[in-house]
Formats: structure tokens, sequence, C-alpha cells
């Protein structure tokens, strides 16, 4: 695969963290401080820095205050060492603060919220709960990603990205894994997010998603003309398929021992290089990569496995 131009998302504004329904925020003070920027996914309890130790500290994190947090402030909220240290994480600023578990919030950290204009936001959530769901949005909407041209497949429940030149025939394969009964997620420009969790997700770069360009055709809505239940709007990247034109001077994978892999935001994924003629089912073979990838995982390595009894019965042939 060609070079990949990797870009950096934009911070996100505090005020975004409230249209992600399943972390039921709201607002208890600083709303002057909800255009702050969020430009890492990684989150804070402040804990130490409650009682002083501010050497580790990362100011740049959302700072989230649990059970543990709330209860500490709730039995020294009257000591002045406290009172300096909470006025430290405020006046840093971090990008907002955040109490989960529906705990009570002291008015003395809604009058430094305003004072140093740090929104702070309310969740009825447990923090184990908050946390998981906050940092899956902060991580998918922070992370790097690169744009690839190709065809991002469902198939077998596993996410394979289909490339190659124009022309080869990548829509014509989604198409014919689409009648198959397989899963479309996206044609033509593929978004392709890395996270530190060594996952790669792909979605589509269009703002009309679920569309596909069929040369001969024009463009088809495939959930549309298939129905709702064969498109959905990511993966996880699993695979990656290389279609290219049959070169005879070239020579191919003939027995399969030496598994192949490409890098993508500096994460490998097993990868399959496909010749393609006229009379060879595409579809299907991506069928089998993706199987063939699945055994792989599970431990059953069919090419070494038939390496092995090839040698066997050469020498008991030879032993005759």
């Amino acid at each position: 695969m060609s070079e990949e131009r990797v870009f950096m998302p934009e911070p996100l504004p505090v005020r975004r963290l409230l249209e992600w329904d399943d972390l039921d925020l709201k607002t208890v003070a600083g709303e002057a401080g909800l255009s702050r920027s969020i430009e890492r996914p990684e989150l804070n309890r402040p804990a130490l820095e409650m009682v002083g130790f501010f050497d580790k500290w990362q100011r740049d994190r959302i700072q989230v205050l649990g059970t543990g947090e709330i209860a500490y402030l709730e039995s020294y909220r009257s000591e002045q060492k406290v009172l300096e240290n909470l006025e430290h994480i405020f006046s840093s600023p971090p990008p907002c603060v955040v109490v989960t578990s529906g705990l009570p919030v002291f008015d003395e950290i809604t009058n430094l919220a305003e004072k140093h204009g740090v929104t702070v936001l309310s969740s009825i959530h447990h923090t184990t709960i908050f946390t998981k769901r906050l940092w899956d949005h902060l991580e998918r909407e922070l992370s790097p990603y690169v744009v690839k041209r190709g065809v991002l497949m469902d198939v077998f429940n596993v996410g394979v990205l289909i490339t190659g030149p124009s022309s080869i025939g990548k829509s014509e394969c989604a198409l014919e894994l689409l009648v198959k009964g397989h899963t479309f997620v996206a044609d033509d420009l593929i978004l392709i997010r890395g996270g530190q969790l060594s996952v790669l997700t792909g979605t589509g770069r269009s703002p009309v998603p679920y569309h596909m360009e069929i040369r001969g055709i024009g463009i088809i809505d495939v959930s549309r003309m298939y129905g709702p239940r064969v498109v959905r709007m990511s993966k996880q990247i699993d695979i990656v398929v290389e279609l290219e034109d049959w070169d005879t001077c070239k020579e191919y994978e003939r027995l399969g021992i030496e598994g192949k892999t490409t890098r993508i935001l500096g994460i490998d994924l097993p990868c399959y290089t496909i010749p393609v003629k006229p009379g060879r089912n595409i579809s299907t073979i991506v069928e089998v990569a993706v199987l063939d990838q699945k055994l792989k995982e599970s431990g059953v390595r069919m090419a070494k496995e038939f390496d092995d009894k090839l040698i066997k019965a050469m020498r008991k042939h030879e032993g005759r």
C-alpha cells in the first residue's frame, strides 16, 4: 500500500460531551468553559493532587471526581491546604471537571468553576461505567487518522478493507459480497482511525453514507436497494485485501505459509494480495481469505499442516 498521510483531528469543545446521550451529563457550573478544548482522550482522577502531589499531574486531561474524591472533599474541605490544592486544579486550568455517580457538587467546586471559567459537569453513572464510555468517545474522536481509497465490508463479522488501483473491480467485488449476505460499510474514501488499543476503525468519508459507484450504472444507494440490515456506519478493520491486475511475470503466493502484513497507523494487519483476471470469482476468494484468517487466529494453519503432511508422506515413501 502507498505511504499514508496521517491527519490529526481537531480538538473537541467541552460542549460536545453534552451531545453524547449515553453519558447523561448536565452542566452544574462554569458555562463559560464550554468552549474550552479537549485535545487528549486520557482522563485523570485527581486523588493525589487533592493531597498536594502535583509532580505528575496532567492538567490537559479531563478531571473526573468519583466517590473517593468527593468523600475526601466532604471530610476535609474546611482545611485551607485542601482548598489551595483544589484552587490549583481549577486555576491551571483543565478542559473540564466531571462529578460522577450523581454525587453532590460542593459550593467550593462551583465557586472555583465560575472564578476560573472551568465547566463542571455531573453524571448519574458510576465512575467506572462513565469513564469507559467517555474514553470510547474521546478515543474515537481524537485519534489520528488516514484516508484510503477502497471498500470496507463486514464479511463473516470480520472487517475487510478491499484496496487496489482504480477500475480493478473493488466495488463490483463488494456488490457480489452484498448479494451473498455480507454487510457494507463504505465505498471510495475510507476514513481509518487508530487508537491506543492497537485497533483500527473504518468509516465512510462521504457526508452521504451507504452509496456506491458501479461503472455502467452509476451511483446506487445500498441501504435502499438491499435494506438497512446490510449496512453499518463503522467497522473494526481486521484484514486488508489488495486487488491487482494479474502479472504473468510475478510469482504469487502458492502455499500461504508465510503470512503477509501491511501497516496502517503503526498497526500491522494481515494482508492478502489477490491477482485479478477474467474467470476468477474475487468475492469468493475474499470469503476464503477471511475464513483462512479466522482459522489462523484460532490456531489452525492449513498451509503449514499441508506442508507437514507432505513431508511426512515423502519420508514414508523414501523409507520403503
